[in-house]
C-alpha cells in the first residue's frame, strides 16, 4: 500500500543541499515561491541549475508511481489531488483553498486528454512533454529556474489559484 505523504517526503529527501540553501535564505520569499523552488530543485537533483527533458522524465515517472495509490496504472482526481508538494497547506494559509481545490481540477482536466476521469501513464508524459516545451521561452530544451517557475503548467495554476507574486 502506498501513502499520500511519501510522495511528497521524496521530494524532500531528493532536494539537493542548494535547495536547502534557498529555505535558509527565506525571510523574503514567499512560501508558494519556496515550494516551487523545492519542486525545481527535486527534478534538478544534479544541482546542474537547469532541467532538461531527461530530468522530467524521471520526476514525472516517480511521481506518476506516487500518486496511483492502488497500482492500477491510472491516476484518478482523489489521486492526484492527494499528491501535493506543498501548495494546499500555503492555499489555507492564504484563505485560497477554494481557488487551490479548482487549479487542481483544470491541471487534471488538461492532463485527463481522453476526458474519462483518469490519467494514465502516456497522458501523464505527453501533458508533462508539452508543459515543458510551452515552458522553455527561449528554446533551448532546458528550462532555467526561473522558467520552470514562471511557465510550468502546474506551477502557473497554483501560482494564479494562491498567489500571482510566487
Amino acid at each position: 500500500m502506498k501513502f499520500p505523504g511519501i510522495a511528497v517526503l521524496a521530494i524532500a529527501i531528493g532536494t539537493t543541499t542548494s535547495g536547502f540553501t534557498q529555505f535558509a535564505n527565506a525571510e523574503d520569499k514567499p512560501a508558494g515561491r519556496l515550494a516551487a523552488e523545492m519542486t525545481f530543485g527535486s527534478i534538478d537533483t544534479a544541482n546542474k541549475g537547469y532541467i532538461h527533458q531527461g530530468d522530467l522524465e524521471a520526476f514525472r515517472s516517480s511521481v506518476f508511481a506516487g500518486m496511483d495509490y492502488d497500482d492500477t496504472g491510472q491516476v484518478t482526481y482523489p489521486e492526484f489531488a492527494a499528491w501535493d508538494p506543498g501548495f494546499s497547506s500555503i492555499a489555507a494559509k492564504e484563505g485560497k483553498s477554494e481557488a487551490y481545490v479548482t487549479a487542481t481540477k483544470i491541471v487534471f482536466a488538461f492532463w485527463d486528454r481522453n476526458g474519462d476521469g483518469e490519467i494514465n501513464d502516456s497522458e501523464m508524459r505527453f501533458a508533462m512533454n508539452a508543459d515543458f516545451r510551452r515552458a522553455d521561452l527561449d528554446d533551448d530544451g532546458v528550462l532555467l529556474q526561473q522558467e520552470f517557475i514562471q511557465g510550468f503548467a502546474v506551477i502557473v495554476a497554483m501560482r494564479a489559484a494562491i498567489r500571482p507574486d510566487l
